[in-house]
């Protein structure tokens, strides 16, 4: 009588809900932990890139750090901000083409001074 009072329990209405119910719990906690996982994952991804990033330019930061040490970076930037020159040498001075134009373009003619409605005058009235 035992084993029908198993299949009995087992069969009856109110087990097979709290089954569900037990087995809803398990899959609703299976499936958030998957989904945290993902969540990890790709925030682990994220991280990783940005330290590849940031190894990248420790990198170019380091190669800078050491060019600035060097008796040639020193030596340019001597002659560059300082205008020193090493004994023997002659400095030559070169204008800077964009500077003459620049500098040729502030000087204006009378006729350029005038409004674009007194150019038009003038030349539609013929007084060029």
């Amino acid at each position: 009588m035992g084993h029908q009072g198993f299949w009995v329990t087992v069969t009856s209405k109110f087990f097979l809900a709290a089954a569900s119910l037990a087995l809803l719990g398990v899959a609703y906690g299976v499936i958030k932990g998957a989904i945290r996982r993902a969540e990890i994952e790709r925030e682990v991804r994220v991280l990783q890139s940005e330290i590849s990033e940031h190894k990248l330019k420790n990198e170019q930061l380091t190669r800078l750090i050491d060019y600035l040490g060097t008796a040639e970076f020193q030596e340019r930037e001597a002659r560059l901000q300082l205008g020193l020159q090493k004994p023997g040498e002659n400095v030559v001075v070169i204008p800077d083409l964009a500077t003459t134009d620049e500098s040729k373009a502030g000087e204006q003619t009378p006729a350029e001074t005038r409004s674009n409605f007194e150019l038009w005058l003038d030349y539609l009235l013929g007084m060029n």
